[in-house]
């Protein structure tokens, strides 16, 4: 967003200083300066930059990114979003993976944290298959597969209802276990509580929830 706004602000200044320049040589080659200040120009300036900046950057700025700020995100924001195994760290990007989610999070949070550990991360959904982590705890529980509870929440990448999964991030989430205790998932923002009896493998969720 900053740079879009520093770009416009260079484009500004650059129809400043265009319009600035040419009254002085304007009046010694007013026929050929006209044809390109009333001509390509002028069609550059009020056309296709200008249907840039007042198009598709508002139409991000007041559509896609406020949706997201103003709207799921918000939503979601100081909660418990991921329960679940540590399958990978990369400090040198400040994300580590569980649960098939990748999770951002500070060189603080990811120096408290080994492969394998047990973590419960408290904060937002960026979007499918990526959080922002406020806080991260290691349980003294041992992870065991298909016996510890896990638990993920994010924006659903797809749901096939004839096989009765969800796709969140790169997790495939088996919620036919489910249907007893909540509806099947639709729309965008879910959560989903169960267990994964294999690392890499399918979730089978027996509880989920609407969240939006």
């Amino acid at each position: 967003m900053l740079y879009a706004k520093s770009a416009k602000a260079r484009i500004a200044l650059g129809a400043t200083l265009v319009a600035l320049a040419i009254p002085a040589v304007a009046e010694r080659h007013l026929g050929a300066l006209n044809g390109i200040d009333g001509g390509n120009t002028n069609g550059i300036d009020g056309g296709n930059i200008l249907g840039i900046d007042g198009g598709n950057t508002n139409g991000i700025d007041g559509g896609n990114i406020l949706g997201i700020d103003g709207g799921n995100t918000n939503g979601i924001d100081g909660g418990n979003v991921l329960a679940g195994p540590v399958d990978k760290i990369d400090r040198v990007n400040g994300v580590f993976e569980s649960m098939g989610q990748h999770v951002m999070a500070s060189q603080d949070m990811l120096s408290g944290i080994r492969v394998g550990d047990y973590v419960s991360v408290e904060g937002s959904v960026v979007a499918p298959g990526l959080l922002y982590a406020d806080d991260v705890s290691v349980s003294d529980a041992l992870y065991v597969p298909g016996d510890s509870e896990v638990f993920v929440k994010g924006l659903l990448t797809s749901v096939d209802s004839d096989a009765g999964t969800a796709q969140l991030g790169d997790l495939t989430i088996d919620y036919t276990s489910s249907l007893g205790n909540g509806r099947a998932p639709e729309g965008a923002m879910w959560s989903f509580s169960g267990i994964r009896p294999a690392k890499g493998g399918v979730m089978i969720s027996d509880k989920t929830a609407d969240m939006r």
